[in-house]
């Protein structure tokens, strides 16, 4: 959200400030899980406590599905989120959020105590 509100106090309209947002996101979640993967094979890679991962063929065919079907399925949630801004502006997306972050914070003080 930090880089949305950005993009529209640069003056980029809402639509642009999203895109813009969103795009900036894609290399640092590649990298991000692509660091996290290799941390998991790589057996000297590996922290303590966790063993490197092994893998047979079976196992990586079924990774490359369940790659190449949430890839589409992202594809598909922000092409269906960027619609949905577009229409309806950040303001039912800006109430979820605070009421989502307070529920969690409530949740967090009353398991404190």
């Amino acid at each position: 959200m930090s880089t949305i509100a950005a993009g529209q106090v640069a003056g980029l309209s809402r639509p642009a400030a999203l895109e813009f947002s969103f795009f900036l996101s894609m290399p640092t979640m590649v990298v991000a899980t692509g660091f996290d993967f290799l941390k998991t094979v790589m057996p000297h890679h590996h922290e303590a406590g966790i063993a490197p991962l092994t893998m047979n063929p079976h196992e990586w065919i079924v990774l490359a599905i369940g790659f190449i079907v949430s890839f589409f399925v992202a594809l598909g949630v922000v092409a269906w989120f960027m619609n949905w801004v577009r229409a309806r502006g950040f303001v039912p997306f800006a109430i979820y959020r605070i009421i989502l972050g307070i529920g969690l914070l409530v949740l967090l003080v009353r398991g404190i105590m």
